[in-house]
């Protein structure tokens, strides 16, 4: 049986360097609509690029927009060349297997 645990993904600051970097070949970011937003995920104008929270909430989660979600699928479907951006993705796990696996 193999067993995966410990899943440690990329912090959203991260995915917004990933995703900022995965439109520099077309000089499109103007075009990105994800952000990072507070836990309870409303993304109010007073909030929203400021760098810190005047709500008194925790910048933790990262809204992956409708155009970003897209180009990321497109560009995985393109192939290998063109999914560059998901080099950038540290994903780090702790696998338990048997032996001879």
């Amino acid at each position: 049986m193999i067993k995966l645990e410990n899943v440690v993904l990329a912090s959203p600051e991260q995915m917004e360097f990933i995703i900022e970097g995965m439109r520099n070949p077309m000089n499109s970011w103007e075009k990105s609509d994800s952000w990072i937003g507070c836990k309870n995920g409303d993304k109010c104008e007073e909030c929203y690029n400021l760098p810190y929270d005047p709500c008194g909430m925790e910048w933790e989660n990262l809204y992956i927009g409708e155009n970003d979600h897209s180009l990321m699928q497109r560009l995985s479907n393109a192939g290998t060349e063109h999914r560059k951006y998901m080099r950038m993705m540290p994903v780090y796990v702790r696998i338990t297997a048997p032996l001879y696996w």
